[in-house]
């Protein structure tokens, strides 16, 4: 099976294409690190856009769409920016992206991880 990526990468002072490249099975997942890389030189959230997502998102537990979750950040955030944040705290298991592109807090705690040891088993 071989697969064909296209990314196309646009700056301020110059522009840089990268023309359909075939990679294999094994080269497609050094082909995702190169393109999340480039996204995070790009769009490289400050920690301060981070911790108030996982604030909003602990708060509310769900959001139905990404709409939603930016109308209740009261900062403004690039929409790339967002979404680095959002596969940041997915790929942390901190976050669920549903497939119909609602966004569902699934994060526990360490102390409600123990006091949900602490329960009696039924």
């Amino acid at each position: 099976m071989h697969i064909y990526i296209y990314v196309h990468i646009k700056t301020m002072s110059k522009q840089k294409s990268i023309h359909p490249k075939r990679i294999d099975n094994e080269n497609y997942v050094e082909s995702i690190k190169e393109i999340m890389k480039i996204t995070l030189e790009k769009y490289n959230p400050t920690l301060k856009n981070i911790l108030k997502v996982e604030q909003i998102m602990a708060m509310y537990k769900e959001f139905d769409t990404k709409k939603q979750l930016v109308e209740k950040l009261d900062v403004t955030m690039r929409p790339p920016v967002l979404n680095v944040i959002l596969k940041y705290l997915e790929k942390s298991n901190k976050i669920l992206l549903n497939s119909d592109g609602s966004i569902t807090w699934i994060y526990a705690s360490p102390k409600a991880i123990k006091s949900w040891e602490k329960a009696v088993k039924v």
